[in-house]
């Protein structure tokens, strides 16, 4: 009984998010997303537009995770945003930024789009 219980244990351990299991290109159907690289480098893409993110905190503790960045948009003005990530299965990423800096804890229909993101291979 108690093999079983550390194997679970490690098992559930072993299966943590980090930024690592999101490495790659996310996009919706008109090409707007994510792209992250690795953990020192993340885009946030639209249109031909592709803006690095200068710095961001994750927690990946919470469900959905908090992610919040650090961009310049199109006037070179930094702004800090605050989202929700959820990664559904592998490949499905649902991604909801809150440009009031206002973040509830879970996703809202009234505070801006859902946008569902899916992995590029």
């Amino acid at each position: 009984m108690g093999l079983f219980v550390l194997f679970v244990g490690l098992s559930a351990s072993s299966q943590k998010l980090s930024i690592k299991n999101l490495v790659g290109r996310w996009e919706t159907s008109d090409g707007a997303g994510l792209e992250i690289i690795d953990s020192s480098r993340i885009f946030v893409t639209y249109g031909t537009e592709r803006k690095p993110i200068l710095s961001y905190d994750a927690d990946f503790s919470k469900s959905p995770y908090w992610f919040d960045f650090v961009v310049t948009d199109s006037a070179q003005q930094v702004s800090k945003m605050k989202s929700l990530l959820l990664l559904e299965g592998n490949d499905i990423l649902k991604w909801q930024v809150f440009e009031d800096g206002n973040r509830p804890p879970d996703f809202v229909t009234d505070k801006g789009d859902l946008i569902i993101l899916r992995r590029k291979k």
